[in-house]
């Protein structure tokens, strides 16, 4: 009895195991994580963002650029709200194979820290600022995935 529940068992995990990804020419992000936090500096007080996300290639050669783009997202928007709007990054160099799956972690803050980008800009005070994320990336032959939208984020001032 032990033995038929062991290979069913054995069976059950080859299946999960050979869950299919979507791999496809064109880049593929799926959000996995997004977090918000109020920190406290010797320069001042802010918020980071961490946004962490899968990108999914058949040819693993997403290794262009990466854009970025930071939306109100108030139902009174605030024009200064939009200063992190379609920047543009090189992504950095990183080992590639084919039916590649990469995580991103891309972290901004409100005030100056290492290893963070910048969130800049005048603010509509004294209501907080709610936007969204948008992200894009491009590969190497020119092909641009999914755009990727984070939830409206309110960003404690």
């Amino acid at each position: 009895m032990n033995a038929k529940l062991s290979h069913l068992l054995l069976v059950l995990l080859f299946f999960a195991g050979c869950r299919k990804e979507d791999f496809e020419t064109t880049p593929k992000l799926v959000l996995k994580d997004v977090k918000v936090q109020e920190v406290s500096t010797n320069f001042g007080n802010g918020t980071i963002i961490e946004v962490e996300f899968d990108v999914l290639d058949k040819e693993g050669d997403v290794k262009d650029s990466i854009f970025i783009q930071k939306v109100d997202a108030a139902t009174i928007p605030c024009p200064a709200n939009s200063i992190l709007s379609n920047l543009d990054y090189k992504i950095p160099d990183y080992p590639s194979s084919p039916r590649q799956k990469a995580i991103f972690r891309l972290k901004f803050s409100t005030i100056q820290l290492d290893g963070y980008a910048l969130l800049g800009g005048a603010s509509c005070l004294p209501r907080k600022d709610t936007s969204v994320l948008r992200f894009r990336v491009k590969d190497k032959a020119g092909n641009f995935s999914n755009q990727l939208v984070t939830q409206p984020i309110a960003i404690p001032r």
